[in-house]
């Protein structure tokens, strides 16, 4: 098995990174190899940046004097992206598609692919894997990678204090910032007031009981009018630091029963809660509607979440 290493290429933010180093992780630990996370898609990608250091992943749990990445894995997504260009614009003239390098695996579509499965030892991946069943295996271990590797802040400690003297703390994450954008929205879509409603009637009619909401959003104004129907005095706003997204995970993590958005950041502040009695509402509508037509999405939801 010398010199036998999986290649993940990471690109996005906090929750598309765990989905690529969870998937790169599960095969590894398959075939008993290294994992090698390659993060030079962040060198031209000024939006987001490298967070997994700041999670008990162990590859970034190194000495300072290593090199975080091997250099010959560094340029492993330009080339994935060079190479996806190029045979979209052969695709559009009719031409044949670039020959694969027989390690590279390139994600062929949003839902689960069992070819993954097979893939050998010595694989370079490259896609956003963004279902439970690529990594199903080492849930256990993971929801332990993926807590925070420093203390909490004071003011992220003192969010915690008050989830655990709730009764009944509900995670509700209302997504805006960038999904704003003219054609991130177009792709995405945006979950307004309905859904939080129709969501949270679902979640209590089940549960038989009044909850708190701690309402985790990039826009608080904007969380506020959307949950306008919630009395105030249930709802607890988390102004959260931008720079520590990985503290309101964990904070969405340690609550009962979870309301999440369209967001990969939601999912894993779901996901992460251990408890087997958590309740998870999820939207449906996980991308626009024009979107909606071409992706199947299924695989997205782990068993026992319920679709609003």
């Amino acid at each position: 098995m010398n010199g036998h290493v999986i290649t993940v290429s990471l690109i996005g933010g906090l929750g598309n990174q765990m989905f690529q180093y969870a998937a790169g992780k599960a095969l590894a630990e398959r075939h008993g190899v290294g994992l090698a996370l390659d993060l030079s898609g962040f060198r031209n990608y000024s939006d987001r940046s490298f967070l997994l250091d700041r999670l008990r992943v162990p590859e970034t749990v190194v000495s300072l004097a290593q090199p975080r990445v091997a250099e010959k894995d560094q340029k492993q997504f330009a080339r994935a992206l060079w190479k996806g260009r190029v045979d979209r614009l052969l695709g559009l003239a009719g031409l044949p598609k670039l020959a694969s390098s027989p390690q590279e695996y390139r994600e062929p579509h949003f839902h689960y692919d069992p070819a993954f499965e097979a893939l050998g030892p010595r694989t370079v991946l490259f896609g956003y894997f963004q279902s439970e069943r690529y990594f199903g295996c080492i849930a256990e271990r993971l929801r332990d990678w993926f807590s925070p590797r420093e203390p909490l802040s004071d003011a992220a400690a003192e969010v915690l204090a008050r989830i655990e003297c709730s009764r009944l703390p509900v995670s509700t994450h209302v997504r805006r910032g960038d999904y704003l954008n003219p054609g991130t929205a177009e792709f995405h879509g945006i979950l307004g007031e309905r859904y939080y409603r129709q969501a949270l009637d679902r979640l209590e009619a089940g549960i038989g009981q009044e909850s708190t909401l701690f309402v985790f959003s990039d826009d608080p104004t904007a969380a506020e009018e959307i949950l306008n129907f919630v009395p105030k005095s249930r709802l607890v706003l988390v102004r959260g630091d931008p720079q520590r997204p990985w503290e309101d995970m964990a904070l969405m993590a340690r609550c009962r029963h979870h309301i999440i958005a369209n967001s990969s950041f939601s999912w894993w502040g779901a996901w992460l809660n251990r408890s087997p009695d958590k309740v998870v509402i999820a939207p449906r509508a996980w991308f626009a509607p024009n979107e909606l037509k071409k992706l199947n999405i299924h695989d997205l939801y782990p068993p026992g979440w319920v679709l609003v």
